[in-house]
């Protein structure tokens, strides 16, 4: 573990969940819980509840859940041990690292390695740039516009063709090849290793804390792919991240401006727009909206104009707009990208395009417009439905009222047959609301059943740790080793030990556990049963525990019956028969279990 057991209940001890959370969502009293907009999702109607009592939330519309520590896991986009620092920081605890177990000391250090390797192998690339060797690169760089300030500034280098030079360098460091392969520095092909990046100008990819974490690749050939990222290891992992944001973290600018390659940030970078990311070339993750998320509220999404880059600013709106942040879209005239704009318009017609940019309606009006025919009846039926969803959004009735005018002059209708379609969809996200409020009402009187999601294993462990009386029923019935999921394992075995030694034990008591963040999901889904524990019935905990025993059962008949197998392929008559009857005892067993 990075942070002993007693550090980190101290820590969850301190940072009571009301108080973290009202710091992002606005709570109201309602009832025993406080209730709010869940900001894991846009809703307009509240559905996110926070137990003060419990120290859990959850959320009945998206179904997230979680206690303190996974809720600023999630809104800020940290790591369990980053959550715990953020948390403890929070509060004014200091931290002392305990002794690593010996697979995170492993971990760490190899993590470690990588980030020290990469600034190695940056200062070889740099170096590589301004050598005979890189001079086509240096050569392309410059044509490109950029400045040596520049050049330094984001440590461009230059991987040279052959093939081996990097290896050859990081090797007289004292580096392995399988060890620069785990770096994703190498390559490795019928047994010889050679540069992942050749011929290449190389752009070092930075974290938030200065690490060099990967790098990216654009070829100055023919070759392809005409970029090339690091491939995922344990320091990169791509999704995850955003080129340039160890930069843009410290713009005094409200907002971030998303582009999608690297040459577009830098060229914005240069021309004193420091408040440019880039998604590495892919399309905006989840991940690196909360990224965004965690330094600013308002975003403007500059991808490039032709279709590849109109369906990414699609696809990224719509995960930013599930995170309630500010967006606008900023449309690049001539089908030109960042770059190639602000080369030939200068900067002040870039910003121009930045105050002049669109809300995430009116692009979206744009694209769905595009390839419709309006004078068209059937077309101008399309526009306004797939509109009207979106405008439906708006919690701003000023905003969706404005929209509607618009909407209705452009679809050549009147302003009240389009509010009628929004209100449609207004009035169907309420119900669904409604809906999933009844059917939580419904769950907390009736906790498990067949068609529940989670399995009857976590609904246990939720109900032991809801009340903990439960004790001596589960411990006469249930061991650890009928648990199918075995990651469960650890937690039932150690709330069974709290509650053998007589303490008291609640969901933070476990907590510690998430290190592991193997767990994190599966946690999750016990705090969701957990916070729905109340008035459950003795007939539905029978039924979880039957549930287990014929699961752990049915595991056991399968196991005889290949044992059974195995004895008749091999002739062992009497083995064969003394499986058989273990096998009717069994389902004996089973059968008992399901009569009741």
């Amino acid at each position: 573990m990075a942070y002993s057991r007693e550090m980190i209940e101290k820590v969850i001890g301190a940072n009571d969940i009301v108080d973290v959370i009202s710091e992002y969502v606005e709570l109201k009293k309602a009832g025993k819980e406080f209730k709010g907009l869940c900001p894991f999702h846009r809703e307009k109607t509240p559905s996110f509840m926070v137990s003060q009592e419990k120290q859990v939330y959850h959320c009945f519309g998206c179904n997230a859940s979680g206690n303190v520590v996974t809720f600023i896991m999630d809104i800020e986009n940290l790591t369990f041990k980053e959550a715990i620092e953020f948390l403890a920081d929070r509060v004014g605890i200091t931290l002392e690292e305990s002794q690593l177990s010996d697979q995170e000391h492993r971990r760490k250090k190899l993590i470690d390695e990588i980030y020290k390797i990469n600034k190695l192998a940056a200062m070889y690339f740099y170096n590589k740039l301004f050598s005979e060797e890189g001079r086509q690169a240096l050569a392309y760089i410059r044509k490109r516009g950029l400045t040596e300030a520049t050049i330094k500034k984001f440590g461009i280098g230059y991987s040279p063709p052959q093939g081996n030079g990097l290896l050859n360098f990081l090797k007289e460091k004292g580096y392995t090849e399988s060890f620069l392969v785990k770096a994703g520095l190498l390559s490795q092909k019928n047994n010889r290793y050679y540069d992942r990046f050749r011929n290449r100008v190389m752009f070092p990819i930075i974290d938030v804390k200065g690490n060099v974490i990967g790098f990216g690749g654009r070829s100055i050939d023919d070759s392809l792919p005409k970029y090339l990222n690091t491939p995922e290891t344990e320091a990169f992992k791509k999704g995850k991240t955003l080129f340039a944001i160890n930069f843009a973290k410290k713009t005094q600018q409200d907002k971030f401006i998303i582009v999608e390659g690297y040459m577009d940030a830098i060229s914005l970078h240069q021309a004193g727009i420091d408040c440019a990311v880039a998604s590495l070339g892919t399309a905006l993750t989840g991940d690196q909206a909360r990224l965004i998320k965690r330094y600013k509220g308002n975003v403007v999404i500059a991808y490039d104009a032709d279709e590849a880059g109109i369906s990414a600013a699609l696809r990224g709106l719509d995960i930013l707009d599930e995170l309630n942040l500010n967006i606008k879209v900023l449309t690049i005239p001539y089908g030109k990208d960042p770059d190639e704009f602000i080369k030939k318009e200068g900067v002040e017609a870039f910003n121009q395009l930045i105050e002049n940019a669109d809300s995430l309606i009116e692009f979206k009006a744009k694209v769905y417009r595009k390839n419709l025919d309006l004078n068209n009846p059937q077309d101008r039926i399309i526009y306004v439905k797939k509109i009207a969803k979106d405008i439906a959004k708006l919690s701003d009735e000023v905003k969706r009222e404005v929209y509607i005018s618009s909407v209705a002059k452009v679809a050549q209708i009147s302003e009240n047959a389009v509010r009628t379609e929004v209100a449609r969809f207004v009035n169907r996200g309420i119900e669904k609301n409604q809906k999933n409020m009844y059917m939580a009402g419904k769950i907390r009187h009736n906790i498990y059943s067949s068609s529940s999601k989670i399995s009857p294993e976590k609904y246990l462990i939720a109900l032991l740790l809801y009340d903990n009386n439960l004790y001596k029923k589960v411990k006469e019935t249930i061991t650890a080793d009928m648990l199918e999921n075995v990651k469960l394992k650890p937690i039932f075995e150690e709330i069974m030990s709290r509650l053998e030694d007589r303490k008291k034990t609640q969901i933070n008591d476990i907590v510690y556990l998430l290190q592991d963040e193997n767990l994190i999901s599966d946690f999750n889904d016990i705090i969701k049963a957990f916070y729905e524990s109340e008035n459950i019935t003795e007939q539905a905990i029978d039924d979880i525990i039957n549930k287990i025993l014929i699961n752990s059962l049915a595991v056991k008949r399968e196991k005889i019956k290949r044992a059974i197998n195995e004895a008749h392929m091999l002739g062992d008559m009497d083995k064969e028969r003394q499986l058989l009857i273990e096998l009717q005892n069994c389902e004996k067993e089973m059968l008992k279990i399901k009569n009741g």
